[in-house]
């Protein structure tokens, strides 16, 4: 007999037990689904104390891996299945909550290091994007050169290129195709006002947008704030440059502080369906 149980699932991992009485499952594979999909798989190879108490076997038949479900993905009816058996383990509860009362892996979609080495490993991302996207998780930040074409002799043309780049970074970000609109001629006020619409748009991913000027700008950034939630202290923020030929991404659930009061355009990801 088979039995198990999924003790935990968030939008970026999945946590649970699987064990036989007859069959030695230690290293075996298992698989994470949404109803068709695989969005994720592991091994059985964790220790549990309680797994062991219980009188099954030596106690390794955790498993834990990351996922990385679609945004449309109700991870509430995930199921995990034994690789090339029949059996599957269904969760027993499942509800939703609001943003502001889950835990970071709810809000954090896509920016565990598992999960992000996972799909670099699946070759869903090269290294670049893989990059990108790791500095993006671990310090709300990254810089990203530009090469402009030829045909970009204007302002307006260059600034049109910079947000093609962006949207590069956004939908592998949000994990579907995203229209970035382009907002110019913005200040440090403006960006408040982008980040509540975006959290509500996208509630479980982060509020990620690129910033680009014609001209240099520097905004310092707290690095890592955007998990930590800290406030920004005095000379407490790394300088970053963007404008010209340097695309800046930027997390703005981070703490930050624009260092002049120059314009910059700012590119967002539009509210699905709009």
């Amino acid at each position: 007999m088979i039995r198990g149980h999924i003790d935990f699932v968030s939008r970026t991992r999945v946590e649970g037990w699987i064990a036989s009485d007859r069959l030695n499952l230690t290293g075996a594979r298992v698989l994470a689904f949404v109803d068709e999909a695989c969005i994720g798989g592991g091994t059985v190879d964790r220790f549990r104390q309680d797994l062991a108490d219980a009188g099954l076997g030596d106690g390794v038949a955790g498993f834990r891996f990351p996922i990385a479900p679609e945004p449309w993905h109700d991870t509430r009816v995930l199921d995990v299945r034994l690789e090339g058996g029949s059996v599957l383990l269904k969760q027993g509860e499942a509800c939703l909550a609001p943003r502001g009362a889950v835990g970071e892996d709810r809000k954090r979609q896509g920016r565990d290091p598992a999960t992000l080495a996972w799909m670099r490993a699946r070759g869903w991302l090269d290294q670049g994007h893989y990059e990108a996207l790791r500095l993006l998780a671990e310090f709300g930040v990254y810089a990203q050169p530009l090469r402009f074409s030829a045909k970009a002799l204007s302002e307006a043309a260059r600034c049109d290129e910079a947000a093609l780049a962006a949207a590069d970074i956004v939908e592998l970000h949000l994990l579907q195709p995203a229209e970035l609109e382009i907002r110019e001629d913005l200040g440090a006020a403006d960006l408040l006002a982008i980040g509540q619409g975006l959290r509500a748009a996208f509630p479980h991913v982060a509020p990620v947008i690129g910033l680009w000027a014609e001209r240099r700008r520097e905004i310092d950034v707290v690095e890592g704030a955007h998990t930590s939630g800290a406030p920004l202290a005095a000379g407490g923020g790394i300088r970053h440059a963007f404008g010209g030929r340097d695309l800046l991404m930027l997390d703005l659930d981070g703490r930050f502080t624009l260092r002049d009061d120059g314009a910059f355009a700012a590119f967002v990801p539009a509210r699905p369906g709009t």
